[in-house]
């Protein structure tokens, strides 16, 4: 009854003229029901509480449920409340969680639906919006709760069996196609004997078996700290294949990252992408230190899940990023450069890392008439250059 106050006072013009009792009786009763049922609805509105339940981190194209509760934590019954919670479209299948309900006094009430993780990004969910009214509905009144909550949507993931990272350390654990040196720790087989063959590579029990000399096959490995530097400045990659090529350079990331550390490798991120949850920096780095484990692979995801492409303002110059955060990196280790395409002065950038004992391998994400031409020079200062520019093409590492 939206005007129940201009009927309340014509009633009451009509009660004072017609001294009628039962028309006083009426406007009495109205004008209860009208005050204690606003003073109702604000009270039960104000003692509900609502509590949302789900993963908060979830892979590419997930479906997950949320799990509401709602509680009346007072002696008074809610008549009526409608629920609207504020999800990003990027989460919706098309349809926004909206629902009427009525709760009696301390009841609790379960809801849920469903949410599809759609596309990879840092996701804020919230707040619940709770309107509700009186009797006559008169007035409404909301209120906000269950803010601060979010998913994470994690980039797609591609299992990589075979890569086969070349390595400068005399030994280590995965397993390489490139070595400078051989793991004496990992026999692979036996070969014959070749002039110039180490002595003490024979297998002496094989060959009086088999009435040959033969030669023990060692395994090429790596134990080596890798550090991923991603390039997300918007500058550097071509307007018309930015978006899907900074997308495969996230995927390539995260695999190379999954890949290693399931390995129990030690792996570093850097990016001059933007973090949102870090917007106070000017020009940040968002950076993760060489860690092993799962938690630290949970941070890396959680980073490329939430980092953006840096705009032409915010950006960090890629080279001037990859100079100075890999200082720190021991002799010998491996850095995998993810970018778009040769820019000026990058291979003199991985030159210098070459330099520092280093082994380097780029990965380049946009077409480039000029490839061969930059496989050429890399070759030259004895870095391997790859050009990924869809999923099936990481089949180079399965």
């Amino acid at each position: 009854m939206p005007g129940i106050l201009p009927f309340l006072v014509v009633l009451l013009a009509v009660a004072f003229f017609t001294k009628v009792d039962s028309f006083f009786y009426l406007l009495y009763t109205l004008f209860g029901i009208y005050v204690l049922g606003r003073l109702w609805a604000r009270r039960s509105l104000a003692g509900v509480v609502l509590h949302r339940q789900h993963d908060q981190r979830v892979f590419l194209e997930e479906r997950f449920t949320i799990e509401v509760e709602v509680r009346n934590r007072t002696w008074l019954p809610v008549l009526w409340m409608r629920l609207t919670d504020t999800v990003p479209a990027e989460l919706t299948p098309g349809i926004v969680f909206r629902q009427v309900v009525s709760l009696l006094p301390r009841e609790r009430l379960r809801l849920s639906y469903s949410l599809h993780g759609r596309r990879r990004g840092y996701y804020p969910i919230g707040p619940f919006v709770a309107l509700g009214g009186d009797l006559l509905s008169s007035a409404t009144y909301e209120t906000r709760q269950a803010e601060g909550d979010f998913v994470i949507v994690y980039p797609k993931i591609v299992a990589l069996r075979n890569l086969g990272f070349p390595s400068q350390s005399p030994f280590g654990i995965l397993p390489s196609r490139e070595r400078l040196f051989k793991d004496p720790t990992r026999i692979r087989g036996v070969r014959d004997y070749q002039t110039g063959d180490s002595l003490r590579r024979m297998d002496w029990k094989t060959s009086a078996r088999v009435g040959s000399l033969q030669v023990r096959r060692y395994e090429p490995a790596i134990a080596l700290a890798t550090a991923i530097f991603l390039n997300l400045d918007g500058a550097d990659y071509l307007r018309a294949y930015r978006s899907r090529a900074t997308e495969l350079g996230i995927v390539i990331a995260a695999s190379v990252a999954v890949h290693l550390i399931e390995k129990r490798q030690a792996v570093s991120l850097v990016t001059n992408g933007c973090d949102p949850l870090q917007s106070s920096a000017p020009a940040p780095t968002p950076t993760l230190p060489l860690r092993k484990g799962r938690e630290h692979l949970m941070h890396i995801l959680d980073l490329l899940a939430r980092v953006e492409v840096a705009s032409d303002d915010k950006a960090v110059s890629f080279l001037d990023v990859l100079s100075r955060k890999s200082l720190g990196l021991p002799w010998g280790g491996t850095v995998v450069v993810v970018t778009a395409r040769e820019v000026e002065g990058l291979l003199g950038s991985l030159l210098a890392l070459r330099r520092r004992g280093l082994v380097v391998i780029l990965v380049l994400t946009c077409p480039d008439r000029g490839f061969p031409l930059t496989v050429q020079r890399a070759d030259q200062i004895g870095v391997q250059a790859l050009r990924v520019w869809s999923e099936q093409a990481l089949d180079v590492w399965r």
